[in-house]
């Protein structure tokens, strides 16, 4: 990539899970965190990140609440979300994705099936190269 990095604005309770991800992503992305959902929306509209990537199960504000809140924003409302959870199965991800979310992936968080739904959600063909992405990242 040159210039600067994309902004990746990263939504979830668990620290260990945003130190994480924050780990996957710092090489490539200009990362930046938030602990529950509110918090989050409020920098999604400041910040204007490239992608937003949210935990759905989450106190104050859900991942589902924001990405509808996120939506109902002009300034955000354009902002590709990606949906992570450890409750992932089958119907739950194909209903985010119904709901609209640009893709969805399960916790644990393996960084090159992250990496690659990055790349493809962001158009980033860097990233998107590598191991047949599995079916819970595809749309």
């Amino acid at each position: 990539m040159t210039g600067s990095k994309p902004k990746v604005l990263l939504i979830d309770d668990s620290l260990d899970t945003l130190d994480l991800v924050e780990v996957f992503l710092y090489r490539d992305f200009d990362v930046v965190t938030a602990e529950n959902g509110f918090e989050g929306f409020k920098l999604a509209k400041e910040l204007q990140p490239a992608l937003v990537i949210t935990d759905i199960m989450m106190p104050v504000m859900d991942g589902v609440r924001l990405f509808n809140d996120l939506r109902r924003q002009e300034k955000t409302a354009a902002i590709p979300v990606i949906a992570m959870t450890s409750f992932l199965k089958k119907i739950t991800r194909k209903s985010l994705l119904a709901m609209g979310f640009n893709g969805v992936i399960a916790k644990p968080i393996d960084r090159p099936k992250l990496l690659q739904l990055i790349g493809r959600v962001l158009s980033i063909p860097s990233l998107c190269s590598g191991d047949k992405v599995t079916d819970e990242t595809q749309s």
